[in-house]
Order: C-alpha cells, then structure tokens, then sequence
C-alpha cells in the first residue's frame, strides 16, 4: 500500500519489479491476492487474473481460501495459463494465507 500522497510516483512498480525477479528466480507462477486499486497495477504489469478455486494445505487439512478468489493475480502470466477448471494450493504459514 502506498499512502495518497506518495501515488502516482511508480513506488508500487518498483516494488513489484523487486517481487517479480524473486518469483522468476525461486519459482514457476508467483500469486498475489490484490484490492481493486491493486488489481489495477497487477493488470498494468502483465498478471494474469485467477478465475478459479484456491485452497491451502493447512494443519488440518486442506482449507478453502473463498474470500481470495477473484483478486488474485498470477506471474508470469503463462500463454497458457493453469486451467481454471483445477484449484490453486497453497503452503499454510501462520497469519494470513495469501
């Protein structure tokens, strides 16, 4: 998040080009779960918007994560994307999920 009057500066551009070499470098598809200001940015930057179910492997088995769905953005945004159809899971970790 970046405060009102620190918008429009490419502070969250910097950051998420940060995030974006991390996930290229360590990983096969990055996700990030996005407010509708956020959304805007992830759009901006090539993400892919997920359409289907995501879960995490808690503890106690595998949870549903229903609130997160439709707000989070895949990287790299694959030309062919993972089918909607199957469900994204995630590693439980203490605090929020996503």
């Amino acid at each position: 998040m970046v405060r009102p009057a620190e918008r429009r500066q490419d502070l969250g551009g910097r950051v998420m080009g940060a995030l974006e070499q991390v996930i290229d470098r360590a990983s096969d598809l990055g996700a990030l779960s996005a407010s509708e200001d956020g959304a805007r940015l992830c759009a901006a930057r090539g993400r892919r918007l997920w359409t289907g179910h995501v879960h995490a492997l808690s503890p106690d088995g595998i949870v549903r994560l229903a609130d997160e769905e439709g707000g989070l953005h895949l990287w790299p945004a694959p030309a062919a994307p993972p089918d909607p159809g199957h469900e994204l899971l995630f590693d439980w970790r203490d605090g929020d999920v996503l």
